[in-house]
């Protein structure tokens, strides 16, 4: 090579070193630190639903807390089925029915009504499956549990419970105590 090619293709060396060190510089990963130290986790659609269904639910109780039967049965749609396994099976139908079964609650001296939900599913584009326990206090500070399926369906953008089910070992109504057997 001449001393003007080589001059040449030094240059051309240099240049291209110059432009790649930049390019190189780009393209290596930057150091991340661990999300969890960044940011706190975003809720996933699960826990948004948890959270709607444990909204109404803890709308329900504070209606049944306050004595609110008109309350407590709007948060049903007005089709809605309630379902007792045990201490009796029982099928209610529709807000009048439902709200007599609280009204006898109420009137058992049951004072608190607390459902936890521990799962939450769509089902459909306005209908989702709910599912959890609860309990029930009555007097003497005791509290009865349970657990509970529900099934949500949104009206007009609100949750509403379309179908209430649940179970518990123990009667609180004189209704239930009376129609409450043991062992067959």
């Amino acid at each position: 090579m001449t001393a003007g090619r080589t001059r040449l293709f030094l240059a051309m060396l240099t240049t291209a070193g110059g432009l790649a060190g930049p390019a190189t510089a780009q393209q290596r990963p930057v150091p991340q630190t661990p999300m969890s130290a960044e940011m706190p986790p975003q809720p996933t659609d699960q826990d948004n639903l948890r959270l709607a269904a444990t909204n109404l639910n803890t709308q329900r109780s504070e209606f049944y807390r306050k004595g609110d039967l008109a309350g407590l049965t709007s948060v049903y749609t007005p089709d809605a089925v309630y379902i007792q396994l045990l201490p009796r099976l029982s099928v209610m139908k529709g807000r009048a029915q439902i709200q007599q079964h609280m009204r006898e609650l109420m009137d058992s001296k049951a004072r608190d009504l607390v459902l936890t939900v521990t799962t939450a599913e769509m089902t459909g584009n306005d209908t989702m499956m709910v599912g959890g326990d609860y309990y029930v206090a009555v007097q003497g500070g005791k509290k009865v549990t349970g657990h509970f399926f529900q099934m949500l369906r949104r009206e007009g953008g609100t949750w509403k419970i379309a179908m209430h089910t649940f179970a518990r070992p123990e009667p609180i109504t004189p209704i239930e105590a009376r129609e409450y057997h043991v062992g067959g």
